[in-house]
């Protein structure tokens, strides 16, 4: 059989390489053979400025100039090597084939995962599950993100997002804010999944990984624009001394930690499967946390829909910062024969689901 998959194939992101990459190796198991779509994305709903930034022309000039102002060209050059080494990792793993609009029929497609139903770009119908080059086409793990009802009214998409969604063969999400905007929208509930890094694990990938340097060292995962507030940075440095440890950011830029490697998805497992702990302020990095069983804490920013919903999906809210210090929170060992079992659970459930759409 042949799939493709519909989602953010080509954002600078590794947590969106793994999940797709995750998902194509996950599918492989039921003699799948798929890759994602690549589809022309909508920037509606953006200013002048983050248009430079996604479409790159004439018009980034001014855009990228400013970043430099604003951050450095340490983080400028460090994102360019990270643009150029992600682009390799794609095509060297044959992750991404041909357009959307060019494919030849296939026997499914798949909406997901990511937040491939969120409006905070622009309004993308392929996303929706329009003009895909295949009579199946289901979701998996999709997510609205950060959108709201509200916003759904507001940019007037309702109507186009109902017709869409009505029209796949079955809905599945990977958080409770996106299943709850469904269930409003079409009056009944999408099937709740775990993230295609979750469902997968790379546990193969993980058992033949070394440890990336001899010291000791604490993983902070977060985007180079975040996590640079002097308290927080303060509360970073007083447990790594307290404990020893070296400041690794992978993947991120962030000048206050001891190191930045700038890694493939490989890598970046790498450096979280050898922590002591792991910081973060994003979805995957506690994904990953969890794959590599790996002592976490999480920062919440913005309504933090999909991280909440992932920590009480594992019963684990007492690892989000907060009415905890970071210092209590990682003092405070998991237990990882309960975890992990739930995350079977959830693996099944979400396996039974790709099973029903893929051979019904």
């Amino acid at each position: 059989m042949k799939y493709g998959i519909i989602t953010h194939h080509n954002v600078l992101n590794h947590g969106a390489v793994l999940q797709l990459e995750a998902l194509i190796k996950f599918l492989k198991g039921f003699g799948v053979d798929a890759k994602a779509l690549s589809y022309e994305r909508n920037y509606d709903f953006t200013d002048e400025t983050l248009k430079a930034k996604y479409k790159i022309g004439l018009g980034s000039i001014l855009y990228y100039r400013n970043f430099v102002r604003e951050r450095g060209l340490g983080n400028f050059f460090f994102l360019y090597k990270k643009t150029k080494l992600l682009a390799r990792y794609r095509k060297e793993n044959n992750l991404v084939g041909s357009d959307y609009q060019e494919s030849e029929p296939l026997d499914g497609v798949i909406v997901g995962s990511d937040e491939v139903f969120a409006l905070n770009i622009g309004k993308t119908p392929a996303l929706f599950g329009y003009g895909l080059p295949s009579k199946k086409i289901f979701a998996y793990a999709g997510s609205f993100g950060s959108t709201t009802i509200e916003e759904i009214d507001k940019k007037a998409c309702r109507e186009l997002i109902i017709n869409g969604l009505k029209g796949m063969n079955g809905l599945s999400v990977r958080d409770q804010n996106s299943s709850t905007i469904i269930e409003a929208l079409l009056g009944k509930k999408p099937e709740l999944v775990c993230d295609p890094v979750l469902l997968y694990g790379f546990e193969e990938e993980l058992s033949g990984m070394n440890r990336p340097m001899k010291e000791k060292y604490m993983v902070v995962y977060s985007y180079d624009q975040n996590m640079n507030k002097v308290d927080e940075v303060s509360s970073i440095k007083r447990v790594a001394q307290e404990n020893g440890l070296k400041i690794i950011s992978p993947t991120f830029y962030h000048k206050w930690a001891d190191k930045c490697p700038n890694v493939d998805p490989m890598g970046l497992l790498e450096w979280f499967k050898y922590a002591e702990f792991v910081v973060t302020d994003t979805f995957h990095g506690c994904v990953m946390s969890l794959i590599t069983n790996r002592e976490f804490s999480v920062m919440v920013r913005g309504n933090g829909n999909k991280i909440y919903s992932l920590m009480e999906m594992l019963g684990l809210c007492d690892r989000i910062i907060g009415s905890e210090s970071m210092e209590v929170i990682l003092e405070n060992k998991l237990n990882w024969n309960l975890i992990n079992k739930k995350i079977s659970e959830s693996r099944g459930k979400s396996t039974d689901y790709l099973k029903q759409m893929i051979f019904c």
